[in-house]
């Protein structure tokens, strides 16, 4: 088998994006090949070919991401990554993986995320859970809120054209102040307005065209949602709901709650720290799924640590394990503290030993290191070096990421 990896040319998109759709039981409808051509930057692909033909597909996204203490650190969004199912089995997701990480290094790409369709896939190229959300359902006879901050705005509903140019505001507010949270360029927000159709096929009919409303104080925009009707299911389906003020988000979740017609109001992708729960009536009648959402990646351990503030200072030494990226062996000296750290190579003893993936699950808040200890996955050379980590990379809110790419 002779494969070749390299980025696609513009004028091989469309097939990156019919292999990429094939790969997922689809074929590619003219929307969709669109969107590929919308969202998909040719250099930052990664492709394996075969005489000539589109066998694997990935590629990455510049995004920014906001790490614990608000700094926006650059992060490679990894999406579209497929195999043909006539070619499994051969290494070649392998080797596009283990590429990508060394183009990312060469780009000075300190961390890199992506959203599985399979989990038990990346874990071998040094990627983890790093973030949680929830998918919550309640029944609107039982979403009365006993509890929320007094308004003193108004709801209203936007046109396309109109939230398109609102929304980003907000958004970026919100991105500021939560780890895990990706911005938004001209491209992205444009296919977040870009309707896919078919995409949005239910086995019973078709899901209503998005709905936009925002919350505005004194002539401000302070939170938006964006929601759909399912109606064969009687459902109202919140997309995306932003709040950047406790009275944005409670007025917005208020609103969904009360629409009429509906039996139940569905929240996908919230974060699992989001207080709606504690402002109903009877809490016990939201339904909760718990799902992993992020997945993250440290490709350059020291530039990613010294990027982060940490809860409370201290100095800890760690020993870093990284078979697909060779800069991050070692052992290393963390100088952490609230205005921000230093992870430096060091010849001293290690308080505590991980692999690259260990790391990231805890990077951005969501994981106790002492959870990966038990689990036998960190070795502690030191008694109280997992406690003091622990300490040391607490945060305020749990990270989140809104942004599915």
């Amino acid at each position: 088998m002779n494969i070749e990896f390299r980025p696609v040319r513009e004028d091989e998109i469309s097939d990156f994006v019919r292999a990429e759709s094939r790969a997922f039981g689809g074929h590619a409808s003219e929307a969709y090949l669109t969107h590929g051509h919308n969202i998909l930057d040719a250099d930052r692909t990664l492709a394996a070919f075969e005489d000539n033909r589109i066998v694997g597909t990935s590629t990455s996204h510049a995004f920014q991401m906001t790490v614990p203490g608000g700094a926006a650190v650059s992060t490679a969004g990894v999406g579209w990554v497929t195999v043909q199912p006539t070619h499994r089995r051969r290494g070649i997701n392998t080797g596009m993986m283990s590429q990508q990480l060394h183009h990312m290094h060469e780009r000075s790409e300190p961390l890199a995320a992506l959203w599985p369709s399979e989990s038990a896939i990346y874990g071998r190229f040094g990627y983890e859970m790093a973030a949680f959300v929830g998918q919550w359902t309640v029944e609107r006879q039982f979403s009365a809120l006993t509890h929320s901050p007094a308004e003193s705005g108004r709801t209203a509903f936007l046109e396309p054209s109109e939230a398109r140019q609102v929304f980003p505001d907000v958004y970026q507010r919100v991105v500021k102040a939560r780890p895990g949270m990706v911005g938004r360029n001209d491209i992205s927000w444009n296919n977040e307005f870009f309707d896919l159709g078919p995409k949005h096929e239910t086995p019973g009919g078709r899901i209503s065209a998005p709905y936009y409303v925002v919350y505005e104080v004194d002539g401000r925009i302070d939170g938006y949602v964006k929601y759909r009707i399912d109606h064969p299911q009687v459902k109202l389906i919140i997309f995306e709901l932003m709040g950047a003020t406790d009275e944005a988000h409670a007025a917005l979740w208020k609103y969904c709650l009360g629409v009429d017609l509906w039996e139940s109001v569905e929240a996908r992708n919230r974060p699992v720290d989001d207080p709606i729960m504690w402002m109903l009536t009877d809490p016990g009648r939201l339904r909760s799924e718990p799902q992993t959402s992020l997945w993250l990646r440290l490709v350059d351990v020291s530039e990613a640590l010294s990027q982060r503030s940490y809860a409370r200072e201290g100095k800890l030494v760690i020993e870093v394990r990284d078979p697909i990226c060779p800069w991050n062996n070692g052992r290393f000296q963390l100088d952490g503290g609230l205005e921000g750290g230093q992870f430096r190579s060091t010849p001293a003893s290690p308080d505590i030993s991980m692999g690259v993936a260990d790391l990231a699950a805890g990077y951005l808040g969501a994981t106790p290191y002492r959870a990966l200890h038990h689990a036998s996955r960190i070795q502690e050379h030191r008694p109280g070096a997992i406690k003091q980590l622990d300490e040391m990379f607490a945060t305020d809110s749990q990270p989140w990421c809104a942004h599915d790419f």
